[in-house]
């Protein structure tokens, strides 16, 4: 009897047990999703007090002019007004082309032609302790 209480107690367990909530939005909390192309780098990341320093290499091709687009989206934003996370970008010659500062809801849209000096080559994330979610995308094109 002992015996079929435990195996019963067992079976209800097991049978209590359920997956982890798959999340909405395909992103796992403070786990970086980042595709790296010729033409465009994407970073994707649902953050909970997250704090990182990460540095990519970008793979886009020396060309002559170009159109390089960026669109930066920050939601549900959790930190502090002071909070020191951010984005720096690159050129080849380790020159900062822009700083995105990210302490509040962002959107930012931006299309400029640029010369090859200014070939965005690295980018730099850094996370302080940041909770929200970010949406990175860097785009380039020949005219």
């Amino acid at each position: 009897m002992k015996n079929l209480t435990l195996l019963f107690s067992v079976l209800i367990f097991i049978a209590a047990c359920a997956e982890p909530e798959e999340p909405l939005d395909g992103l796992s909390k403070n786990l970086p999703v980042v595709v790296n192309t010729n033409e465009a780098f994407t970073f994707s990341l649902r953050a909970e007090n997250f704090i990182t320093e990460e540095t990519y290499n970008l793979s886009f091709p020396d060309q002559s002019a170009l159109e390089f687009s960026t669109v930066l989206i920050v939601t549900d934003f959790a930190g502090r007004a002071a909070d020191t996370s951010y984005f720096e970008i690159f050129n080849s010659n380790d020159s900062l082309l822009v700083r995105h500062n990210l302490r509040s809801n962002l959107n930012v849209t931006t299309v400029d032609t640029i010369k090859p000096v200014a070939i965005p080559n690295k980018l730099f994330f850094k996370a302080d302790d940041f909770s929200g979610f970010i949406q990175l995308v860097l785009a380039i094109s020949g005219e």
